[in-house]
């Protein structure tokens, strides 16, 4: 991995840490261990949020000025990133679903997108959620909720003023999570974030190399958050 690549990640992953905490605090990993793989009977609920749509993200150290001359020399690229499918992610909870299942756990797919905000906040507690997700028990008819929460999709590129210090690179990034919902425990916490530079040019007329990184970066996201449920 290159030190961009290395850099954008980092930046990605402490953003996943600290979607569900607040910006003064950051949730570290919580890995599975036995209080999750030895209990089959809690009925686990899978879920994903609304997937956001791909969208070129131009970082750095930007003006006004510099980030609106930056936004239409890579116009183009902008349209052709907005183009890129995501439907390979909506489908994660059923994958994650069968593995489960093929274990003995009681799993089943929730198909309504989970929208966080819609839930209250509480107050940082290291290991919970920031958010009060038990209602999620009730209205599911589940004791757990698995949860893929996706919030970056797309490609990045850095700036410096108008000078590019970075070629454009795929990227899609989120956080995987197991609740408790008895107490908004945190049974499993995971960042994940993948970013995919094209191999070849990049910007050939119709990005071919860059739209096949995007699929590459999807493709590593879902196995980081499928991976943990195979063991």
């Amino acid at each position: 991995m290159t030190y961009r690549a290395l850099r954008t990640w980092a930046v990605l992953t402490l953003l996943a840490c600290l979607t569900l905490t607040g910006c003064a605090h950051v949730q570290p990993p919580v890995p599975l261990d036995n209080q999750f793989w030895d209990a089959k009977e809690p009925t686990i609920g899978v879920a994903i949020t609304v997937v956001p749509e791909p969208v070129l993200a131009l970082t750095g150290n930007q003006g006004i000025l510099d980030y609106a001359i930056n936004k239409g020399v890579n116009s183009k690229l902008s349209d052709n990133v907005e183009k890129w499918q995501t439907r390979d992610l909506n489908t994660l909870p059923d994958a994650i679903v069968a593995k489960l299942q093929a274990k003995g756990y009681k799993a089943k797919r929730i198909n309504e997108p989970v929208d966080l905000k819609v839930y209250k906040e509480t107050s940082f507690r290291e290991g919970y959620t920031g958010r009060d997700l038990t209602p999620i028990k009730g209205a599911y008819g589940v004791d757990r909720l698995l949860l893929v929460n996706v919030f970056a999709t797309g490609a990045t590129r850095s700036y410096y003023s108008i000078v590019p210090t970075s070629v454009p690179m795929a990227q899609v990034s989120g956080q995987g999570m197991v609740v408790d919902l008895a107490d908004n425990k945190l049974l499993w916490f995971k960042p994940f974030a993948a970013v995919q530079a094209a191999q070849g040019e990049w910007d050939e007329p119709t990005y071919t190399n860059l739209s096949n990184a995007f699929y590459q970066a999807m493709d590593n996201s879902r196995q980081q958050m499928i991976t943990p449920f195979e063991q």
